[in-house]
């Protein structure tokens, strides 16, 4: 249930705000509709590991709630589907976090960082996705081949 309503609320999303781009279709009663499809690059250099961001406890999230994370969707939808940015944002077109994805090896997880970027789309009245950028290539594989 609550997987449908947040699908229900991102592609809500990408429709208002006209956000149209090659990927997977959609099917409505009415009509096909395009969805942006899950995107992300990888840049170890963006990310200093310090002692502060080592100990930063995270969250463990299922990689297909983040595979949901695509260029389009809102800030309110990243806070339902993996909450608040873990490090001090404030007012920034940059969100970044600590997420652990089970590696189904009992209670084992894998750490990852990623960074949340934004933009606000000509006369639009809210920032949107407008890309991923990952720590680490094993996160971003791990993401990109969630069903």
């Amino acid at each position: 249930m609550k997987m449908t309503m947040i699908v229900s609320a991102l592609l809500a999303s990408a429709l208002s705000t006209g956000v149209l781009a090659s990927g997977a279709l959609a099917e409505s009663a009415d009509s096909m509709t395009v969805l942006p499809t899950y995107q992300a690059q990888v840049n170890p250099a963006l990310f200093e590991e310090t002692e502060r961001t080592m100990k930063k406890r995270g969250v463990t999230v299922n990689p297909a709630d983040v595979r949901m994370i695509v260029p389009g969707v809102d800030k309110d939808s990243i806070y339902t589907l993996i909450g608040p940015p873990h490090f001090d944002a404030g007012i920034s077109r940059k969100w970044n976090y600590v997420l652990f994805f089970p590696t189904g090896n009992g209670t084992e997880r894998q750490r990852c960082r990623v960074e949340i970027r934004f933009h606000r789309p000509d006369k639009a009245r809210t920032v949107e996705v407008q890309q991923l950028v990952w720590q680490d290539q094993a996160c971003a594989d791990r993401v990109a081949g969630a069903q």
